[in-house]
């Protein structure tokens, strides 16, 4: 297990030494070829995945105003250089993904199950604080930038109506 890279996600950047190689056994590495999708949008699933190698499109789907068909529309590429992490809700409990999340490229991801999360959260609490303390900022910080969003577009469709 890679833990110099481990210790570099934000997710787990609060960990101690022992606290991360404690979180590291119950991670498991699964492999993506280009195109795999990971998580679809709608579906249950209860897994957090850390990006270790590769590219990772994150994508809603869209339905347009003048047509009943939907489309996928990507909003942000994953990279592994940025340590990044994605599908914390799973973390919480079988939930209905947010957002489908397929591999750009070849890659190699980090994955953890909520039972398993669970269990580190029973047999070492402040690890478990340590994580959901992490997840509970990124949560907000989308949260917030989603009321900004939501905002600049009521604001737009008022002076849209108007004039």
């Amino acid at each position: 297990m890679d833990l110099k890279f481990l210790k570099q996600v934000s997710l787990l950047k609060d960990l101690t030494q022992e606290e991360l190689e404690i979180f590291a056994k119950k991670l498991k590495l699964v492999r993506f070829k280009e195109n795999d999708v990971i998580i679809t949008e709608n579906k249950l699933s209860d897994k957090l995945f850390i990006l270790y190698s590769g590219e990772v499109c994150i994508s809603k789907k869209m339905t347009m105003i003048d047509e009943q068909e939907q489309i996928d529309k990507t909003f942000i590429v994953l990279k592994s250089m940025y340590h990044v992490f994605f599908g914390e809700i799973g973390l919480l409990g079988f939930q209905k993904r947010t957002a489908t999340a397929t591999a750009n490229t070849d890659c190699e991801l980090f994955t953890i199950n909520q039972q398993d999360f669970m269990n580190i959260c029973i047999d070492h609490p402040t690890i478990g604080f340590k994580v959901l303390l992490e997840i509970s900022r990124k949560l907000s910080s989308i949260l917030e930038k989603t009321n900004e969003d939501v905002l600049k577009l009521t604001t737009a469709l008022i002076y849209a109506l108007k004039g």
